[in-house]
């Protein structure tokens, strides 16, 4: 039997893929994640029209919000399980699950309804959004991880362009928010049906090792039958939870505290302080996202490159925090489409340099403790990052009461720019060098041998 194609059942790979299905893979990762981040982000791309309909104030609207990666939170740790049980068939089924209440959420009319299966999808993208990076990096040797997760991260960001792309060119004429569940329903479940019928992964054996380049392929799979998975996979919270890997799950979650108010308020930001349009809000939100999607993969291609990953997290928080203050410094100021572009694309380079440069050292990191448990280390970096939205999330609903508040809204940027103060030092913890150096083979890749 092909070792490419095994069936529906059967998605282990026995064999490393030649490079077309590794690339095509990893496509199928990344336009996975880029679809439940889509049905995800529907939500605040019409918010301001889901606020007047149920008749909630922001700070409501944040606590729903708040719920959500709670639970999202909770379920990230059931990612760990696709260490032993594997990714391929909890991403396929959960596209599943997220498509057909994505269509649901568009038939409700109250709003218990609407709010429970906003819960449930919180809940279960919670999960795969765990698993989609680690399959990721299960098909990305070191020396092109960098690439990898910048391919990755198109993902949210995606997700994120195509919420509010879709919503600044359909709201006007179809008019209503259930129109934009409607289309991402419809969406996901034809990824869905691709995904099933195409999607695979490597088997335990050969994602359990550290490969640095294609060219160790061979060693790879001669060194897979010879893996106890068994005792590299025992006792994984106790492996996992190691002072570097929580040290840097919660720099970078701070870190992206201005990530989070772009995907869950910047439309209503700009349409409530700067008095764009709803549908113009989300076609400005959407050329941030574009531009930090083509950020990412520049700088994780420069990143594999120079084969360093620290200088660039320091640079793109450096970045970021002079952006923030710049944004700040328009509030009460008239501020036309055009200018409010220009800022919107510096904080998609900026936060883009860090994060991508972060997720190839983070995944490295957990490597060089144990390859055998990646899909762990992502579990714990998962529900940390979504412990802090959680807290995030409430600490706004006490910042800013009132969304037409300028100054409230100051006082939270403040915050984001504490949130990368306290990034910068935990770069140290994690793995790599600040010079340009060959990476080296990790001392404690025998554990999983």
């Amino acid at each position: 039997m092909s070792t490419i194609y095994t069936g529906f059942r059967h998605r282990s790979l026995e064999h490393y893929p030649s490079n077309v299905y590794r690339i095509w893979y990893l496509a199928l990762a990344v336009i996975a994640t880029i679809i439940l981040y889509y049905e995800s982000y529907v939500l605040p791309s019409v918010a301001p029209l889901i606020l007047q309909d149920f008749k909630l104030s922001v700070s409501s609207y944040s606590l729903i919000v708040l719920v959500s990666n709670a639970l999202g939170a909770l379920s990230a740790i059931f990612g760990s399980l696709s260490d032993r049980f594997g990714r391929s068939n909890l991403i396929i089924y959960g596209l599943l699950i997220t498509g057909v209440g994505t269509l649901a959420i568009a038939l409700t009319n109250t709003l218990w309804p609407f709010l429970a299966l906003i819960w449930v999808l919180g809940f279960i993208e919670g999960i795969i959004l765990v698993v989609t990076p680690a399959l990721v990096r299960d098909f990305s040797p070191r020396f092109g991880r960098a690439l990898a997760m910048g391919f990755w991260t198109v993902g949210p960001v995606g997700g994120s362009v195509l919420a509010t792309g879709v919503a600044s060119q359909t709201l006007q004429t179809q008019g209503t928010w259930q129109s934009q569940y409607v289309i991402a329903g419809i969406v996901g479940l034809v990824v869905f049906l691709i995904c099933f019928f195409s999607m695979r992964e490597l088997s335990p054996g050969l994602r359990d090792q550290v490969m640095n380049t294609l060219q160790e392929k061979e060693l790879i799979e001669e060194r897979a039958g010879s893996i106890d998975i068994a005792a590299a996979t025992q006792h994984p919270w106790r492996q996992i939870l190691h002072y570097r890997l929580i040290i840097s799950s919660l720099g970078i979650s701070v870190y992206l505290l201005m990530y989070y108010a772009a995907v869950a308020f910047f439309p209503t930001y700009l349409s409530s302080i700067f008095k764009f349009s709803l549908a113009e809000a989300n076609g400005l939100v959407s050329i941030f996202w574009i531009v930090n999607v083509v950020a990412a993969i520049v700088i994780g291609f420069i990143s594999d490159r120079t084969l360093i990953r620290k200088p660039y997290m320091l640079a793109g928080a450096i970045a970021t925090i002079i952006v923030t203050l710049l944004f700040i410094s328009r509030i009460g100021v008239p501020t036309a489409a055009s200018l409010m572009a220009v800022f919107l694309s510096l904080f998609g380079i900026t936060i883009a340099v860090g994060y991508v440069t972060w997720m190839a050292a983070y995944t490295e990191t957990v490597e060089d403790i144990n390859p055998a448990l990646v899909g762990t280390g992502l579990a714990l970096e998962g529900a940390i990052l979504r412990l802090i939205v959680v807290l995030s999330t409430l600490a706004f609903s006490f910042v800013v009461r009132d969304q037409l508040n300028g100054q409230q809204w100051a006082t939270w940027w403040w915050v984001c720019i504490a949130g990368l103060i306290v990034f910068i030092p935990t770069i140290f913890v994690a793995s790599g060098s600040w010079k340009p150096t060959l990476m080296q083979t990790p001392i404690k890749q025998e554990q999983s041998g």
